[in-house]
């Protein structure tokens, strides 16, 4: 063999093997499921909180709500059309909020709709007249339950818990996602939702990764019975696309711009995170904001409400991210949507073409 040829095979073979090595390390990276890439292409939801509150017209319940003055009207029809014709593909409903008022018939605690004076179970109602009109659904619960006297005792209360997402994942069909919320509570050491990154280097912080709610444990039982339910733990707004702990399926980004004492706080929008024993994990993000000033619709005479042109650049700005954008509209104590929110996202469906008529 000639040395130019020797030369020209030898460039040939070491080029085609640094070309199957970076294949390789490109494939060694994490990918998102089956379970996560069909959740991506849901792209756009209806957050929906809904519950005592609503009747109080609070953001936050503190648990004393009396369960026979639970007694709005409730139009999940209505939600369910409004979603379909804004070009939404999917919604996540309050099943239990911090207030720890249950919104479907549990047989693990009284203090929940089948105990209000309509005794409608409201979750049963959501995911059947959202199924209609082919959306996917999800729900919301809170690990921070402010009524519960045993919520202190932390092995009966994670049981409970358990117990509770076993009957929402086996009684009420297929659930996209499972959106959990307030574990603050018993992880930081302030108990607020706000978090301070220097508890991670001290050992006396009294900082937890979900031990005392047994997050684990929680995690293995609905994969066991919904093994493509995605399990996401909001990180709170000061920490926009951050991971609180592992195992989760989706990061959360709540609100698009926030500031917190002088200092905006920036999404993670990269979806590889690396977990404190160094493994990578594909997690794609949820972007999610509200139209009325607080999660639920409080008694409020006036606010300012975002612009349709506002509402715009948040869903492309979650397209850009390859993020889904879960957008909250809380019922009124009437039970359904307010007019107003309708008219926004009416127009904004129109100016984005993903508006179904």
């Amino acid at each position: 063999m000639k040395r130019r040829d020797f030369i020209q095979n030898a460039t040939l073979i070491t080029g085609s093997m640094m070309l199957a090595n970076n294949a390789f390390a490109l494939d060694s990276s994490p990918q998102p499921t089956e379970a996560q890439s069909n959740w991506m292409k849901l792209k756009y939801g209806m957050f929906i909180h809904f519950g005592p509150n609503t009747v109080d017209g609070v953001g936050w319940g503190d648990g004393k709500f009396e369960v026979h003055e639970f007694n709005p009207e409730v139009h999940p029809e209505q939600w369910a059309d409004v979603a379909y014709r804004a070009g939404m593909n999917y919604a996540v409903l309050t099943a239990r909020h911090l207030d720890g008022f249950c919104l479907w018939h549990t047989k693990y605690t009284d203090y929940s709709v089948k105990n209000a004076p309509q005794n409608k179970d409201i979750v049963r109602l959501f995911v059947n007249e959202f199924r209609k009109k082919g959306l996917k659904v999800g729900l919301y619960y809170s690990l921070w339950d402010r009524y519960q006297p045993f919520y202190n005792d932390d092995k009966v209360y994670a049981l409970y818990m358990r117990n509770q997402i076993t009957e929402l994942l086996t009684q009420y069909g297929d659930i996209v996602e499972l959106w959990f919320d307030g574990a603050w509570d018993k992880d930081h050491p302030t108990k607020d939702w706000w978090y301070d990154s220097s508890w991670e280097t001290n050992p006396n912080s009294g900082l937890s990764y979900g031990e005392r709610y047994e997050w684990k444990m929680l995690y293995d039982t609905i994969k066991s019975i919904q093994p493509n339910c995605l399990v996401i733990n909001n990180t709170s707004s000061d920490r926009p696309g951050g991971v609180k702990y592992m195992p989760v399926d989706v990061r959360t980004s709540e609100h698009f711009d926030f500031v917190f004492k002088g200092k905006s706080c920036k999404a993670i929008t990269d979806p590889i995170y690396i977990d404190r024993l160094g493994v990578k994990h594909y997690l794609p993000l949820e972007y999610c904001t509200s139209l009325n000033p607080d999660w639920f619709q409080t008694k409020a005479e006036f606010f300012n409400h975002p612009s349709v042109e506002q509402m715009v650049g948040w869903y492309k700005r979650a397209r850009k991210d390859n993020a889904n954008f879960l957008l909250n509209v809380g019922p009124n104590i009437q039970g359904v949507l307010p007019d107003v929110h309708i008219d926004y996202l009416m127009r904004m469906a129109k100016i984005l073409g993903i508006n179904r008529i």
